[in-house]
């Protein structure tokens, strides 16, 4: 019993202490707050103000691909060759598109960054844009938003939208959408079998100058038809199973399937391209060609070949056009950047009352050491130590 009342008799001691030195130091505890305060706000409204512009955006969604999809799918595996991906972009893959060195070198030109930070280098020009631009994402919803700081208001918002422009830019050189892979793939194979339609057609030019020759009868034409139209299915077969290769095995159904297709064309076109004891391609039914007659006959066989390849090319890349248009391949801009009507920062009051807090934790620290420091001196046992202290930290001899 007697131990608890000598405990609680400790405490309130110890408490009357404290009290006490907080009420001799009462000048410095409430003086050092009301003097870091007024310079807190004197400092603030020093401070320049600083607007942020936001504007949010919609990234291309995933979808079902449409027409040029679907004609895509009947050749199977050339969806794997043409490095078309399942899904549509995220918007991470965004995010980082508007972060990358890319857009941040577009924007400092456009604006003339180095200039307008007074920046000695361009890596401090992205360092401060790092700092100034933040893009996040609606893990709900996906939306996109981009926040622009700026003493000048107009500039904030003139640079929120230009990254929007840039990703467009951006997107489009990329490809980052299943339809825009699509697209820029067919495009590529279109422009070949352009190109190498037009070498074929300027052979059998020259070809017909050099024989003489200008037709061949309509059975010979349609024959040459026939084989042209089959060599374009081959090729069409033989590009759709390297494709799958890559990811179906030899005992994959379709694959078998495309398989035994394409042995079944190369054998129509083997007994088309002997044509029995007519020759070759059996275009003349009296005997053989003459050597320039040949010549002639393979120059336009290879023309009708690639109108056959030109065709189908055609046809897929406008289809792919259209699907690209449809897939909302380009970014969206759900709201526009406008000029801030008000700072978003400093926040004043925020600053005052942080400092203030932090001021009068200050100063009731210094009250405990100088009443601590005004006790030892009254000790002669804690006068000699404080001596010590103070030599063992001199930098003097």
């Amino acid at each position: 019993m007697n131990s608890n009342i000598d405990s609680y008799e400790e405490d309130e001691i110890s408490l009357l202490d404290l009290a006490t030195t907080l009420g001799e130091e009462k000048k410095l505890i409430f003086g050092l707050p009301f003097v870091a305060g007024i310079v807190a706000i004197v400092v603030s409204l020093l401070l320049t103000p600083i607007f942020t512009a936001k504007t949010t955006l919609l990234p291309p969604q995933s979808g079902s691909g449409g027409g040029a999809a679907a004609a895509l799918a009947s050749l199977g595996g050339l969806a794997g060759l043409a490095g078309v991906s399942a899904g549509g972009t995220t918007a991470d893959t965004v995010i980082a598109m508007l972060k990358s060195r890319s857009a941040k070198d577009q924007i400092i030109d456009q604006f003339d960054l180095v200039s307008y930070y007074k920046a000695k280098l361009r890596e401090d020009v992205y360092k401060t844009l790092d700092a100034v631009v933040r893009v996040s994402s609606d893990k709900k919803s996906n939306v996109i938003t981009i926040e622009v700081d700026d003493k000048d208001p107009e500039l904030a918002a003139k640079m929120a939208n230009a990254y929007y422009e840039v990703l467009k830019g951006l997107m489009t050189r990329v490809a980052v959408t299943e339809a825009q892979q699509r697209r820029q793939f067919f495009e590529e194979q279109f422009a070949k079998a352009k190109e190498e339609l037009s070498d074929a057609e300027v052979k059998l030019k020259e070809t017909q100058e050099r024989t003489g020759l200008v037709e061949l009868k309509s059975q010979a034409e349609a024959t040459i038809g026939a084989v042209a139209g089959l060599r374009a299915e081959v090729a069409q077969r033989e590009v759709q199973l390297s494709a799958m290769r890559t990811f179906a095995t030899v005992e994959n159904s379709d694959y078998r399937r495309v398989v035994a297709e394409l042995n079944g064309l190369r054998a129509e076109l083997k007994k088309l391209d002997k044509g029995g004891s007519g020759g070759e391609l059996g275009l003349v039914s009296a005997g053989n060609l003459p050597e320039q007659g040949l010549e002639y006959v393979r120059a336009l066989r290879e023309v009708k070949y690639q109108e056959a390849v030109f065709e189908i090319m055609a046809k897929q890349f406008e289809l792919a056009k259209v699907d690209e248009a449809k897939d909302g391949g380009n970014v969206q801009q759900l709201d526009a950047a406008v000029p801030p009507e008000r700072k978003s920062k400093p926040k004043k009051a925020i600053i005052v009352i942080a400092t203030v807090l932090a001021a009068g934790f200050l100063a009731v620290l210094l009250a405990f050491v100088r009443s601590a420091l005004r006790k030892a001196a009254n000790n002669e046992e804690s006068k000699q130590g404080l001596m010590a202290l103070k030599k063992a930290w001199s930098f003097k001899g």
